[in-house]
Formats: C-alpha cells, structure tokens, sequence
C-alpha cells in the first residue's frame, strides 16, 4: 500500500477538523434552536397557563384571607362587647356594694330607731316619681306612714302595707299623702321647723313653707326631718335650701329644697319608724 505523504496527512488532518468543527457547529445550532423553542413554549405556557392560574389563585388567597380576617374581626367585636358587658355588671355590683355598706353604717349609727332593710322590686316607668314597691311588709314589722331612706338621705314614706310587700309614696310625687315635717339648723344654734308641702316638676326640687316666716335662711342650709310629722324619727336629710322666695312684707314664702342626688335611682333602702313603731 502506498504511504500517505506529507501534503496529504495535512490535508488529511484539515479535514477531519473541519469535519469536527461542523459537527460542533451543528450540534451548538440544534441546541439552539431546542432552546429558543423550549423558550418560546415556556413563555406561552407561562402566559396562557400558569400566570392565569397563579392569579386566580392568588385570589381565591386574598378572599380566604379577608374572609378570615372578617372572622377575626367579629371575634375580637365580640369579646369587646363582652369585656364592656362585664365591666357593666361589675360597676353596678360594685355600686350595690357600696350602696349597702353606707345603710349598714345608718344602721349601726342609731340603736334607738326601728330599721327594717329590704330592696326595691318594682318601679313602674309610668309611676317613676309617684312610688315604688320594695320587698318587706307587714310580716317584717312595716306600717303605714314610716320612712324610707337611701344611704344618702329621705325618699319617701310607706302608704301601704302588704304581707311581705309596701308600696312607698315618693316625695317626688305630686302630691304627697302627708306633709313632711322638717327642720333647719341655724348658724346661731337655733332651729326652725317647716314642712314640705309638695314637688315642684318644672323645678325639680320641694316647696318648703316654714312656720317663723322671719327667719334667717340662706341657700346651701340642709333641711332634715323633725320626727314631729309622723311614725319616724328626726335628723334624716331630706335636702339643701337652693332658694328662697319673700312677698311684699320680706316674709318668707316659699323655700325651694334640692332632693338628695340619688332620689332618682336607687336600689336598696331602710325603713324607719320610732322605737315603738
């Protein structure tokens, strides 16, 4: 077999590099254009496919999470409300507590009195300043014309009496069963009597008519009962002089007396009547 010569085995090896470098070429082309297909299928399906989907999702997302937080926010709403609710309870029983513990020191204050403690059951919308219902009778030792008081001072006083029951005349009816005898303690010592005649509603306060027409009253004088009026004792605040009218003669007329603050409202009271009541 004939040898190759030189010029030969170079051409030789020029064509297989040639022939390696289009093997090369055409294999980085085919991979190329696998790759701008690959790409372009990616992008479509990316688009048309996957982006969609991810959107719809991501809403479906948002909507569980609002409606979660919706959730949340009723709960949270709710145990407000109940937080409110016990803070409620809680105030009122702490006013009852306080409210009983300022009878029990009227009670300890006087031995010589009668005291009967019960609670108010009934008070009527329609009758709020004409009476009230409270939970002692006869049975517990009440009779008619007794007074009643709250920790703070007079409300009223027992028109009628029941076995285990009475319904009290408020002083803040219009017209009350019994003129309320008082009195009022002078800078000089002295004392001067009067009686409360009835409420004025425009007002919100007693008229007070007195039976020494010359005295000297100011405003801001408490007026207490005298024990002269009825089956109770003296010394039980009624209310505060607020003013006082004269006629021609500068005699007095009229004394306007402020209730005690909370006539209006009140859960708990004593019942009072002198020792042989």
């Amino acid at each position: 077999m004939r040898r190759f010569n030189h010029l030969q085995r170079v051409l030789s090896i020029c064509i297989v590099v040639v022939l390696c470098l289009g093997c090369v070429l055409m294999g980085l082309r085919q991979q190329a254009l696998s790759d701008m297909g690959y790409s372009a299928w990616t992008y479509i399906q990316y688009g048309l496919i996957e982006h969609p989907l991810q959107s719809i999702g991501h809403v479906f997302s948002d909507f569980a999470n609002l409606w979660h937080q919706y959730d949340d926010n009723e709960y949270l709403n709710q145990e407000l409300a109940e937080q409110r609710s016990y803070k409620t309870l809680y105030e009122e029983e702490q006013n009852k507590n306080e409210e009983l513990e300022k009878l029990l020191d009227v009670q300890n204050a006087s031995s010589d009195t009668k005291m009967i403690s019960c609670s108010v059951i009934k008070r009527s919308s329609e009758t709020w300043n004409q009476t009230v219902t409270v939970s002692a009778g006869s049975k517990q030792g009440v009779k008619e014309n007794m007074l009643v008081r709250t920790s703070e001072g007079m409300v009223g006083l027992v028109s009628k009496v029941q076995t285990n029951t009475s319904i009290v005349a408020l002083l803040t009816g219009e017209n009350l069963i019994n003129d309320v005898a008082v009195k009022m303690s002078l800078a000089d010592g002295s004392t001067i009597e009067g009686v409360i005649q009835s409420y004025d509603v425009n007002r919100n306060e007693y008229r007070m008519s007195l039976f020494n027409n010359d005295a000297s009253v100011t405003s801001g004088q408490a007026v207490a009962t005298s024990g002269k009026g009825g089956n109770y004792p003296s010394g039980v605040l009624v209310g505060t002089v607020t003013e006082i009218e004269r006629n021609d003669d500068s005699l007095i007329s009229t004394i306007y007396v402020k209730p005690i603050s909370n006539i209006q409202s009140f859960t708990y009271v004593v019942i009072m009547g002198n020792g042989d009541a």
